[in-house]
């Protein structure tokens, strides 16, 4: 067992970025600008692995400056598995539970078991050279130019608590029909009614960054900032907190 500490923010706390970053920077070894940044990333979980003292001066530092938050032994953190290997292909809903299916295997989820629910984002980029011949009427020369475009996976996330469980369903891959919705026009408006769908036969479950985002109407596939390691801090903080 790790003798090291975590801090969570508590679940009213509102962080304030920069006097966060005042107050953890030293004792993390970090500048505040690249403390700001690092705090950017953990919605929940505010730091992992720092020594018992550390940790509690920090959180006793920011509970006096207004931001609640605790101190909990790494060991006990609540963490959600990797990603799953294959992504749920097809659904189908009845009263109690839904029915999914990947590639490889078959199982159902009461509703009242989904405990978050999140629009999660992998941005990749791909990078290629090509060749660009150049003429100046008398000589031709070539050379050799970097391009780089950026490919954007569309996940919904699907965490529970009892067991703690992981799944994914990729909007390019899903097979919509299979859950017997009426079905749109294209993938984006079939994707959208999938998520709302699901957050109303569950209506206990916390809703993360990025559904809060596709909620306001915004297109999934433009970067909403939700990436995957946002996304693994906040299901981790939320099952902790909850444990």
């Amino acid at each position: 067992m790790s003798d090291t500490y975590s801090i969570l923010r508590e679940a009213d706390c509102r962080i304030d970025l920069d006097r966060a970053a005042e107050i953890m920077g030293p004792h993390l070894g970090l500048a505040k600008a690249d403390t700001v940044q690092v705090l950017h990333d953990r919605p929940g979980v505010l730091a992992k692995m720092v020594p018992y003292d550390a940790a509690r001066d920090m959180a006793k530092a920011l509970i006096l400056d207004g931001m609640p938050c605790r101190v909990v032994h790494d060991d006990h953190l609540v963490r959600i598995p990797s990603p799953p290997r294959e992504a749920v292909r097809g659904m189908e809903f009845s009263d109690e539970q839904l029915v999914f299916r990947s590639v490889e295997w078959e199982g159902y989820l009461r509703w009242d078991n989904i405990r978050l629910l999140d629009i999660v984002q992998d941005v990749a980029e791909k990078v290629e050279f090509v060749t660009i011949e150049e003429s100046d009427g008398e000589s031709h020369s070539h050379r050799t130019e970097r391009k780089s475009r950026f490919d954007v996976s569309v996940f919904l996330e699907i965490v529970c608590s009892d067991p703690v469980l992981r799944m994914r369903i990729d909007r390019n891959q899903f097979r919509y029909k299979s859950t017997g919705l009426k079905m749109h026009t294209n993938r984006e408006m079939n994707f959208r009614a999938l998520c709302i769908a699901i957050h109303m036969r569950s209506p206990d479950a916390l809703i993360g960054p990025g559904f809060a985002w596709l909620s306001k109407g915004n297109n999934t596939h433009h970067q909403n900032g939700n990436t995957l390691k946002k996304f693994e801090n906040f299901a981790t903080w939320l099952l902790t907190v909850e444990a």
